[in-house]
């Protein structure tokens, strides 16, 4: 009697056992965060091609690292400039990723872009044609720029992953809560 109740007992504890799995075989999916190593912010003058302005950030190790800015030269006073964006992974080149066009504006609902000047006389718009982003605001990818007098300052440019709420109607963009995936100030931009 007592070889079978231990019989029982165990069977119990074995059917137990096998019946509460962790599901193993189905993890959540992990999003790794994108490995960014480069930012360029290429400003074309609308009335004169040849005049190109160059903010670049490279940060071999990523945003978290150690980093260089450069600044290919000064705006013209007065210019209207065209701001073309690339954000990239260059760590395993040649093959580079491109975080804006693979990642960012495919998920332009879950990114902002909020941008800041302190000293130097730039102005933007975020453009009619520009992308949709939260709540159907601009998300900052196609923008104008104005030159205005002679200035030297600096020149800010983040990107928030899943902000809580945004705004566009100040054209720089306002955004509150949110991961930044990277915020970048360049200094000593010019105007002359």
């Amino acid at each position: 009697m007592k070889t079978s109740k231990l019989l029982i007992a165990a069977l119990f504890c074995l059917t137990l056992i096998t019946s509460c799995s962790d599901d193993d075989d189905n993890p959540a999916p992990v999003n790794e965060v994108e490995l960014i190593t480069d930012v360029v912010l290429t400003f074309t003058n609308t009335a004169n091609a040849m005049d190109v302005v160059t903010l670049s950030n490279n940060a071999p190790d990523g945003q978290e690292g150690t980093f260089n800015n450069t600044i290919s030269g000064p705006f013209t006073a007065g210019a209207t400039y065209r701001l073309s964006l690339a954000i990239t992974n260059e760590s395993e080149a040649p093959d580079i990723d491109d975080i804006l066009n693979d990642d960012i504006i495919p998920e332009a609902d879950e990114h902002f872009f909020v941008y800041a000047v302190n000293g130097i006389g730039l102005t933007m718009t975020r453009d009619a044609g520009d992308v949709d982003g939260p709540d159907g605001t601009k998300l900052g990818v196609n923008t104008t720029w104005v030159a205005g007098a002679a200035s030297t300052g600096n020149v800010n440019i983040t990107l928030i992953h899943e902000p809580v709420t945004v705004d566009d109607s100040n054209p720089f963009g306002i955004a509150t809560g949110g991961e930044e995936d990277f915020n970048i100030t360049f200094v000593n931009v010019t105007i002359q």
